[in-house]
C-alpha cells in the first residue's frame, strides 16, 4: 500500500511526541535534588559461640555506595550458655533387667560353659528445662578481615582495642567495656594499622569480625555503625 503525505505527517507528529515525552522525563529527573542517606545501626546484638579450636565469627555488611564512616564501635558481651535440658544434661535413672540363664551340672562340668546374661533394651530420658552453663575464656583476641582472607591473614586489633579501655578486656563473663557509654572504637584502632590493613577494613563490602579465645564461650557483638552512602 502506498504511503500518502498524510501518513508521513502522522508518523512525524508521533516521533515528535515521543521525543518531547523523553525530554520532559530527563528534565524532571535532572531537576530533582539527590541527597545522601545515612545508615545508622545503634547497638545491634549478634550472638555467636566459640571455643579453643573454633572462632566466634560475626558478619558486617557495608554498602558499596559508602562515602565515609561516622562511627564504628562495639561492645563485647560474654554470656553463659542456656541449654534446653534440666540438670546440665543429666538423664533419668533406668533399671536394667538381666535375663536368666539356666545352668546344669554333671560332676565338675557346668553347662553351658561359658555362659552369659543378656540385658533388656532400655533408654534414658532427658528432663526438659533450662540449664545455665558458664562461659570460660582466656587469651581473648579480636580480629577483622574479609571472607577471602585466611585466618592467618586476618588483622589483629587486640592490642589497639585493649589500649582504649585499660582493665576492661574480656577475661570472663560480663559486658566489656562496662561503662554504659563506653565502647571499643574500630575506626580509632584502624588509625594505628598499616595502609594495606586500613584498606581491608575501611573499604565497602562484607567484613568478618572474629572473637578468638581459649575455652568454651557464648559471645555477643553489640555493633554501633553509622556511615553515609549515595542515595540511588
Amino acid at each position: 500500500m502506498a504511503v500518502t503525505p498524510i501518513d508521513k505527517i502522522v508518523s512525524a507528529v508521533n516521533r515528535i511526541g515521543e521525543r518531547t515525552y523523553d525530554q520532559r522525563q530527563a528534565n524532571k529527573q535532572s531537576s530533582n535534588q539527590r541527597r545522601n542517606t545515612f545508615v545508622d545501626i545503634y547497638g545491634l546484638d549478634i550472638a555467636r559461640q566459640g571455643d579453643t579450636n573454633n572462632h566466634a565469627c560475626f558478619g558486617v555488611s557495608i554498602s558499596p555506595d559508602l562515602i565515609y564512616y561516622e562511627r564504628w564501635e562495639f561492645k563485647i558481651d560474654i554470656r553463659p550458655f542456656a541449654m534446653p535440658v534440666a540438670g546440665g544434661g543429666t538423664t533419668d535413672s533406668v533399671n536394667a533387667t538381666v535375663a536368666n540363664t539356666s545352668l546344669t551340672t554333671n560332676g565338675t562340668t557346668i553347662t553351658p560353659n561359658p555362659h552369659g546374661h543378656a540385658t533388656a533394651p532400655h533408654s534414658h530420658n532427658l528432663t526438659a528445662g533450662i540449664s545455665i552453663i558458664p562461659s570460660t575464656i582466656s587469651n581473648f583476641e579480636v580480629f577483622i578481615g574479609t571472607p577471602e582472607m585466611s585466618d592467618a591473614d586476618m588483622i589483629n586489633l587486640t592490642e589497639h582495642l585493649k589500649a582504649q579501655h585499660p582493665g576492661e578486656w574480656p577475661s570472663g563473663q560480663g559486658l566489656f567495656p562496662s561503662g554504659e557509654l563506653d565502647k571499643f572504637d574500630i575506626l580509632k584502632a584502624v588509625g594505628r594499622l598499616h595502609d594495606w590493613q586500613k584498606g581491608a577494613v575501611l573499604t565497602s563490602g562484607y567484613k568478618i569480625i572474629q572473637f578468638r579465645a581459649n575455652g568454651v564461650f557464648n559471645a555477643s557483638l553489640v555493633n554501633y555503625l553509622k556511615y553515609s552512602a549515595v542515595n540511588r
